[in-house]
């Protein structure tokens, strides 16, 4: 299966406001010094976190390719960027298919979509086209009217881009592999490294993620 996305943010936004970020390093919102540095390291942990998820997360307009060969059949069809917000057409051999009088039955969570004549019936052999709208409302999305839309991204993933930031923004004046350090006098400070089995995030972001896996990581 291949997935397109056809229409959204026109430059990536991250998932987490910058206001948001400079409130959890106590740095002033009226200080723009670092604004540049710090918009660029949310960017970089949202990429990493959707990443870890394993599949496109923002709200936007998807397209499913969908190959059955023949003598092959499904009893459903999972369509790759959830939640699934609303199923805008199905096409078979370059032929829309009828949208049922209720419109089509889909799962919003596990993004399962059903053929229309419901129990007992499959999706035949053929080449799908499945249009569809999926994803979350990330800070800094509008409408067409450039109004601000309401953010529905998970509190959790957000929390994961925020912990992955700070890491990055921790690791500025540190040998990155350095592990902890001591000062006499002051104390010691220890830090959580990223790991290849969390692609890369540190493991209590990681930790906040685990319920949106896709396979490739557990």
């Amino acid at each position: 299966m291949t997935t397109l996305q056809t229409n959204g943010a026109a430059d990536p936004l991250p998932f987490v406001a910058l206001p948001d970020f400079k409130a959890a390093l106590s740095i002033a919102e009226s200080d723009t010094s670092q604004d540049k540095a710090l918009t660029d390291m949310l960017l970089s942990a949202s990429a990493a976190v959707e990443s870890y998820i394993g599949r496109q997360i923002t709200a936007a307009d998807y397209t499913d390719h969908i190959r059955i060969k023949p003598g092959d059949q499904m009893a459903s069809f999972v369509l790759d960027v959830r939640p699934v917000l609303s199923v805008t057409s199905v096409v078979r051999h370059g032929q829309p298919l009828v949208i049922p009088p209720d419109g089509w039955d889909f799962s919003s969570s596990s993004g399962i979509l059903y053929p229309e004549n419901g129990d007992g019936s499959f999706w035949g052999p053929g080449r799908y086209l499945v249009s569809y709208r999926a994803g979350w409302v990330i800070p800094g999305m509008t409408d067409a009217d450039e109004n601000p839309l309401p953010v529905t991204l998970p509190a959790d993933i957000r929390q994961a881009v925020l912990l992955t930031a700070r890491s990055f923004y921790t690791a500025q004046d540190r040998d990155p592999l350095l592990k902890s350090e001591s000062e006499q006098g002051v104390g010691s400070t220890s830090w959580s490294l990223p790991d290849a089995t969390t692609g890369g995030l540190p493991g209590n972001a990681a930790a906040f993620l685990s319920r949106y896996l896709s396979a490739g990581f557990s």
